[in-house]
């Protein structure tokens, strides 16, 4: 499913071994990660008229990703976003937010995010082209991801990966059109974040 040349794929995996090992054995790594919620943010901003930037998060996010640093051309990750959970700092335009002419939270409680393809740049940046989904249409995404740092944590003593992925939303081509005469509709987002290993669920009896 994921195209990428030999060459890149060599490269990915030698800087991924470093940086993991640098504080663990590398076959010690998980190769199924999930969102570490504490750690991790989802944030966008928009012009205001030409007056000033907003900036606003989500903060109901939860993801899983794929990735193996043995096999990192096959990495894969999804993420889905609680749009009641629009946080602007004003109560009164997250209200607004939240209605028809924009989030419509409603009818489309979560966006959605699915990754097709992963084009390495170099070793510690990468091309994630995916399926983003918003007030029902789903469309091509692609956000840069910077690999920050592999290791234990000095307070779990756990493995966990920092990241932060960024990118560009086209609001008007999934029909949020509203304000577009004084609200940017090309509405810049920055996903900083942390990854620990997926726990299995645990069975309710």
């Amino acid at each position: 499913m994921i195209n990428i040349s030999l060459k890149n794929t060599a490269k990915a995996i030698a800087i991924s071994a470093a940086l993991a090992t640098t504080t663990m054995a590398s076959a010690a790594l998980p190769s199924q990660w999930q969102l570490d919620d504490s750690h991790t943010r989802v944030g966008f901003s928009v012009n205001h008229l030409g007056f000033s930037t907003t900036m606003g998060r989500f903060n109901e996010v939860k993801g899983v990703v794929n990735y193996d640093i043995k096999a990192p051309a096959k990495t894969n990750m999804n993420f889905t976003i609680a749009t009641d959970s629009i946080d602007t700092n004003w109560d009164a335009r997250d209200e607004h937010l939240k209605k028809d002419e924009f989030f419509n939270v409603a009818k489309y409680p979560t966006m959605t995010f699915k990754s097709t393809d992963i084009t390495f740049k170099n070793p510690q940046q990468a091309e994630v082209t995916g399926d983003f989904t918003m007030l029902g249409q789903t469309k091509p995404l692609t956000l840069d991801v910077t690999l920050n740092k592999i290791a234990n944590s000095p307070l779990t003593k756990e493995p966990v990966v920092g990241f932060r992925a960024t990118g560009i939303i086209d609001r008007a081509a999934y029909g949020m059109t509203a304000f577009s005469d004084g609200i940017t509709t090309d509405v810049p987002i920055q996903i900083d974040g942390e990854l620990v290993e997926k726990k299995a669920a645990v069975k309710k009896k």
